[in-house]
């Protein structure tokens, strides 16, 4: 690797851990003094950011809905809720797409009773106006509840596809009306698969078609190869969008394969500007682990960035990060 290479890494590095920093909460606003309180940890420890253009104060730890509808059986999940209810999460992820429904359907019942308390997102794969109608009337009876905090465009796969969302007609219009009506809070967009179609979607962000937040693959491995953090971040933290991070251990494979540790996949990501982190926690277990690790681990350095970079970098493998398309 080149040392020009290298100083670029660097900078560039640096300069994303500098804008995570504007994200945090200040202490003053959760309440706390400073003798008492630390800057940007909530009642709970977690540390808290502000989700882009909302203004929404949240931790950084979110949950996934995709994987708590894979466990055993509905007691599981509701006690895996609870449990992180107790520990300080507040944002919960979910899509109509998930399980057969069965994720919204126990979420929305661990949920029942604090619903004020927490912020829903749910997200639709529709493409028309028509089907993301079908979708969102679907999410909010399966939930129980007759709002969301959060409906995302979700699933975005090349450039055509993100036109097509944004067309007349399309889904995008119709989450549009939904925000103007009141039924849902925030609008945003979800993808995994080509950076090119976030961009294509920031090109109909900058044409008046504005949304409030992005949802996006990032974890070590990802900054080298067809690279989310590289291209799209940056453009993310200039509008202000809230980034909500997914796929922060590439779907576990990286956990799996020996190449990074779940702790280096979450200080790493936490490390840059995002808003929170969705991670998928398919038991008590997991759920316990992740709260600590939001709560007590140290803040990732630059340095300490680049250096766990280089040491995977000869680890470039397509297939790890399976859900991407080049």
């Amino acid at each position: 690797m080149s040392q020009e290479y290298e100083l670029s890494r660097k900078e560039f590095l640096e300069a994303l851990v500098a804008s995570a920093g504007a994200l945090a909460v200040p202490a003053v606003a959760l309440g706390q003094d400073g003798e008492e309180g630390v800057a940007g940890l909530g009642p709970s420890g977690l540390p808290m950011r502000v989700l882009g253009r909302t203004g929404e104060e949240l931790p950084v730890l979110g949950m996934g809905g995709s994987h708590l509808g894979r466990v055993s059986t509905e007691g599981e999940a509701m006690r895996m809720v609870e449990e992180a209810l107790e520990g300080g999460v507040r944002f919960f992820d979910n899509a109509e797409s998930y399980e057969g429904g069965k994720s919204e359907r126990w979420m929305g019942k661990a949920l029942r009773e604090v619903r004020e308390e927490v912020y829903l997102m749910s997200k639709t794969t529709a493409r028309t106006r028509e089907g993301a109608k079908r979708h969102l009337e679907g999410t909010l009876e399966r939930l129980g509840f007759d709002s969301l905090d959060l409906w995302q465009f979700h699933s975005i796969r090349d450039v055509e596809d993100v036109d097509r969302g944004f067309a007349e007609g399309g889904v995008m219009e119709y989450l549009y009306e939904m925000r103007e009506a009141g039924v849902i809070r925030h609008v945003g967009v979800t993808g995994h698969a080509k950076p090119e179609a976030h961009l294509r979607a920031l090109h109909w962000f900058d044409e008046g078609m504005e949304f409030d937040t992005m949802q996006l693959p990032i974890n070590p491995l990802d900054f080298h190869q067809h690279s989310f953090q590289k291209s799209v971040l940056p453009e993310l933290v200039k509008r202000e969008i809230g980034v909500i991070a997914m796929k922060t251990s590439a779907h576990g494979e990286l956990v799996k394969r020996g190449i990074c540790e779940i702790d280096e996949c979450l200080r790493f990501v936490w490390a840059l500007p995002v808003s929170l982190t969705v991670v998928g926690m398919d038991s008590l277990e997991h759920v316990r682990h992740n709260l600590a690790l939001a709560r007590e681990s140290e803040e990732m350095a630059a340095e300490e960035m680049e250096t766990l970079l280089a040491r995977i970098e000869s680890d470039q493998d397509i297939s790890i990060e399976w859900y991407k398309k080049v």
